[in-house]
């Protein structure tokens, strides 16, 4: 791996998971990606938003998604990015206890509409990267 790039542990990325609120999600429809901005809420390892009916509702639920966050200082050339894949979820009327408590989270979307669907990415794989200039 360059020399540049640092792999960061699940912790860390869950760490800064937590202390964001906006990413992007990655889906698939009709044979073609698409990534939307979206802001979520996170509960444990799981990430969870919010939206209408359409394509991002319909790519993403029981499809394999990406969930990404990241920051970069163009003066230093340095930054970080993680990633979380798994398999987009439709959650909204779900029983189950951590689907309950996402639900009733208080996660305002910031685009309108209702956005009255909730989704969460299932069985996720989290991995991150910090990029580190070392001068010289």
């Amino acid at each position: 791996m360059d020399e540049n790039l640092v792999e960061l542990s699940e912790e860390e990325c869950l760490d800064l998971l937590g202390a964001h609120s906006v990413g992007r999600v990655a889906v698939v429809r009709d044979g073609q990606p698409l990534i939307f901005p979206v802001n979520y809420v996170l509960d444990g390892r799981t990430v969870a938003f919010r939206t209408d009916p359409g394509s991002k509702l319909t790519g993403a639920t029981l499809g394999r998604v990406a969930f990404e966050i990241d920051s970069t200082d163009p003066l230093s050339w340095e930054g970080w990015s993680v990633l979380v894949k798994g398999i987009g979820t439709e959650i909204t009327d779900a029983r189950d206890s951590r689907s309950k408590r996402i639900v009733s989270s208080l996660l305002v979307p910031w685009a309108g509409g209702a956005k009255e669907h909730w989704v969460a990415v299932a069985s996720p794989v989290i991995t991150g990267r910090r990029i580190v200039h070392k001068p010289g």
